[in-house]
């Protein structure tokens, strides 16, 4: 994981934008390796699902899934390739597309998968599921096949390696609680779409003939397809003739339609009023929504077969020391019986596949049992909780994610391991902005415990010292502070500061830009982790107002999209710009910045490593905020004639080391340097 090919161009393939399960399931993909941006540069090919609505809050992970479908076009057009494809869609529809394939399936609700699905099976290398009875359905289906040039008949099933990986739990933050018209203190809640598979015409009727003269309600969150306005007539006019039948009645069913946020979800779940999740669906493939309820502490009520079965259980230890897995939910019995002729679905669900059958009796009293024994149940489903919060991390579940599709245990690094860290910060007519920067930079993740902030004045006219003292105090053996007599410029500057590091690992630190939170962490970590690269470099957001954070900001996403590293690259623009960080050698190996240059000496010593032979490596995330400061020495317009001769020379210096084959490609981008 060294070197610079241990970053894999990685395609994704799924319904990235649609409201469904699946597109949930692409999500999770994408969000497993983003967490991953030393392995992994990804690229997205978005695909519809069904004809499910597409996701519509704008927030930082929409914009980042249109910024990854904006790249891989242009990266298609060029005629690029990728290491890995990750295709999260149903078997029939995976294609060899890299040379590595690996298949991402919710799975089968039922016992067998369909022949196309086996032949689909075929084309991956390996095959990620979310359900131990997934995995089931996919491993034991076979079919007898002929191979058409022998005429041999052979019995054909799925051959490469199955891993199970379950969504993680989601801690969301509910600011504004949903406001439901409730007339009871006891509701029920189902969530799935108007398929057979849901059995939600069941549900419904069940629901209202046991509880015909009692004060309770069921919320049925449903549409048939698409959460539009068609959609909500035809889902009520299905909904009103159910219950129809059952005019005079006491308890309340509620209509859900619609979209809600992560956050409406959330409060739902927690609703005071809303007690117990229902499900009485014929499978799951994994059941998100029945882990939802579990993992916000609602007692469920559901039969014990498919999916859901592999979060709903826990181990316990009984009386004796023995551990065994104990159902911590209110089971339904059912039978296995063949597919509804209405579920079969060619080349999905196959006519001769079975499953459950929840008892209609045993649901009624299982739901009539929730209401009387409530008070335990609760309790049971906190316990519960606390399970799936410890076991279903999203770390742990980004990681297997990312291990399974790279092919490789991921070696984590342990912050104490790391080197310490010397940030190099020039200090000159910085009174505006010296107060947010150290509150900003001392509050990285690992600042305390691993890193010097070195403040060089450069003899400013300014009056940063008394700000400067006042986090000295604070910091005091953290931060390090001398002044000089006269400016030797912004490079002298620096070579002073290296002069005065103690720390392995360099980082430069401008007044008036910011960082991510966790920035120097992740910097530090991916260049721990490499020991073959010298330097590395991320990506960051552009403003254009002063002493912004970089969690509250106004740059709109625009931002520096930097290249992967290679000399070319490096002769296009100064790539690792604002938000690198590099080993303390590379000085004693290749010098210091050379002091002459006003503006674009950081480019110039970056070109000289790598024309050394240093290897860089870039972080593909974004960690920085830079603000694009109309007094700044490269961002001044005033500034922009010498400093344009300043590169001009620079490149001259080091185009000649480019191989003739290359030089087609590069060419100055002055805007980034």
């Amino acid at each position: 994981m060294g070197d610079e090919s241990s970053m894999k161009k990685i395609l994704v393939r799924g319904p990235a934008l649609s409201q469904s399960g699946y597109g949930e399931h692409a999500r999770f993909i994408l969000r497993s390796l983003r967490s991953y941006p030393e392995l992994f540069d990804i690229y997205l090919i978005n695909v519809n699902w069904g004809q499910t609505s597409w996701i519509w809050e704008d927030n930082e992970e929409r914009r980042w899934i249109d910024e990854l479908l904006s790249k891989t076009i242009q990266y298609g057009q060029s005629g690029g390739a990728f290491d890995i494809s990750a295709q999260i869609q149903i078997p029939n529809e995976w294609e060899s597309l890299a040379p590595i394939n690996v298949g991402i399936t919710a799975g089968i609700e039922s016992t067998k998968i369909s022949p196309q699905w086996v032949e689909g099976c075929l084309k991956v290398n390996k095959i990620i599921t979310i359900s131990e009875h997934a995995k089931h359905a996919l491993e034991k289906t076979e079919y007898e096949a002929q191979n058409n040039q022998t005429g041999q008949k052979f019995m054909a099933k799925t051959t490469c390696p199955i891993e199970v990986v379950g969504y993680p739990v989601k801690k969301v933050k509910v600011k504004n609680k949903i406001d439901l018209d409730l007339k009871y203190n006891f509701n029920f809640l189902t969530i799935g779409t108007f398929i057979p598979r849901k059995n939600l015409e069941n549900t419904i009727k069940w629901f209202v003939e046991q509880f015909y003269d009692d004060e309770v309600g069921l919320i049925v969150k449903t549409s048939v397809a698409k959460n539009c306005l068609k959609d909500r007539e035809v889902t009520e006019f299905r909904l009103k003739e159910i219950l129809k039948e059952y005019e005079g009645r006491t308890c309340e069913v509620y209509l859900l339609h619609g979209d809600m946020s992560e956050e409406e979800m959330t409060s739902l779940y927690q609703h005071p009023k809303v007690k117990s999740f229902v499900s009485i669906s014929h499978g799951e493939g994994f059941g998100l929504p029945l882990f939802e309820a579990a993992y916000n502490a609602l007692p469920v009520v559901a039969p014990a077969w498919s999916g859901h079965c592999d979060f709903l259980y826990m181990p316990v230890k009984d009386k004796k020391g023995k551990t065994k897995n104990k159902s911590m939910f209110s089971t339904v019995s059912y039978d296995i019986k063949p597919v509804q002729p209405e579920a079969v679905w060619e080349g999905v669900i196959q006519k001769d596949s079975m499953w459950c059958f929840p008892k209609e009796w045993d649901f009624k009293k299982t739901i009539k049992s929730v209401v009387k024994n409530y008070t335990p149940l609760k309790s049971q489903a906190k316990k519960l909780q606390k399970h799936l919060q410890k076991e279903f991390t999203p770390e742990a579940q980004y990681r297997k994610i990312a291990e399974i599709v790279s092919g490789e245990p991921i070696v984590s690094v342990d912050t104490k391991d790391l080197p310490k860290i010397s940030i190099i910060t020039s200090v000159y007519n910085g009174d505006e902005f010296i107060e947010p920067f150290l509150e900003d930079i001392t509050q990285q993740t690992i600042f305390k415990d691993k890193c010097e902030l070195i403040l060089v004045n450069a003899n400013s006219p300014g009056k940063e010292e008394t700000i400067i003292k006042k986090y000295m105090e604070k910091y005091p053996d953290n931060i390090v502070y001398r002044k000089l007599e006269e400016d030797p410029g912004i490079y002298g500057t620096w070579n002073i500061g290296l002069e005065m590091a103690s720390g392995e690992y360099v980082t430069n630190a401008n007044l008036d830009d910011r960082k991510a939170v966790n920035s120097l962490e992740k910097h530090a970590k991916t260049l721990y982790s490499n020991p073959d690269v010298g330097l590395v470099y991320a990506d960051s957001f552009i403003t254009n107002s002063p002493n912004e954070t970089f969690e509250k900001n106004s740059s709109a996403n625009r931002k520096y999209n930097f290249e992967q590293f290679s000399k070319e690259a490096m002769l296009r623009g100064n790539q690792p710009h604002n938000n690198p960080m590099w080993r303390k050698k590379m000085h004693v190996q290749h010098g210091f910045f050379d002091s002459k240059y006003r503006s674009a000496g950081d480019w110039e010593f970056f070109l000289r490593c790598a024309f050394a032979g240093v290897e860089f490596k870039k972080i593909n995330d974004c960690l920085g905020l830079y603000y694009y400061n109309p007094k700044g020495v490269s961002t001044n317009p005033e500034n922009f004639g010498w400093k344009q001769e300043e590169e001009k020379k620079i490149f001259k210096k080091y185009f000649p080391k480019i191989k003739k084959t290359s030089t087609k490609a590069v060419q100055v981008n002055s805007l980034i340097l």
